[in-house]
């Protein structure tokens, strides 16, 4: 299994059998390139343009979407490699002020190759219990860490500590490309001062393997490229 960061909220993940998916895909507003790719599933967590941009995806995948105020299901099977994955979309919000601010936000969990993940989206908030029951089992987890309107880098590090995964991939932070856009404050090594057993990769993509899955929290940096 691979997994390519593209910049922002935005992954590619490529399973054992071939079957691809993409998170969060941003717009043409972000500056950062956005590469010339095919999925068989593309995740929105949120109706805004630096996450719904499932249009620049080529071919025609299957758009996962929340569409109501509580846990949804989406069962999608993949005819060209034969694999069929569920979705299961959490209801959570974009601020802490019970999406008052900035709206609703989905929290996406699926289990690919015996691998449980979860994207957080533009989670704004720390979890509560009833959260992190449905949760249950998270072993790679896609953490917003940049701030504003995301969690702060401190909520980052208590929202890891809720779920304690294996592996974690930070994401929405302040970089070049976003720059006075609003959209983050803290650059993501605000967050990875507050961690220990960070692993800094010289490339913008990982194999991932059941198997090899750490012990104890790892901190995974991907080069954006």
């Amino acid at each position: 299994m691979v997994v390519r960061y593209l910049g922002h909220s935005c992954f590619f993940i490529s399973s054992n059998k071939g079957t691809s998916l993409i998170t969060d895909p941003y717009g043409s507003n972000l500056r950062y390139e956005f590469p010339t790719l095919a999925a068989d599933i593309v995740t929105v967590s949120h109706e805004h343009r630096d996450h719904n941009a499932d249009w620049r995806i080529s071919g025609t995948p299957n758009v996962v979407k929340r569409t109501a105020n509580f846990p949804v299901e989406h069962e999608i099977p993949v005819k060209r490699t034969g694999e069929r994955l569920t979705f299961y979309g959490l209801p959570s919000f974009h601020d802490k002020f019970s999406g008052r601010r900035r709206g609703p936000n989905t929290i996406w969990h699926w289990y690919m190759d015996g691998i449980h993940f979860v994207h957080l989206g533009d989670l704004g908030h720390l979890l509560n219990d009833q959260q992190l029951a449905a949760l249950e089992k998270v072993d790679v987890l896609f953490l917003p860490v940049g701030g504003h309107c995301v969690l702060e880098p401190t909520e980052a590090a208590l929202v890891l500590n809720q779920l304690t995964p294996a592996l974690v991939f930070p994401m929405h932070y302040k970089t070049p490309c976003i720059e006075g856009m609003d959209l983050a404050t803290e650059p993501l090594e605000s967050f990875l001062t507050r961690m220990d057993n960070v692993d800094r990769a010289s490339t913008m993509a990982v194999d991932l393997d059941l198997a090899r899955l750490p012990s104890r929290t790892r901190i995974v940096v991907l080069n954006y490229e």
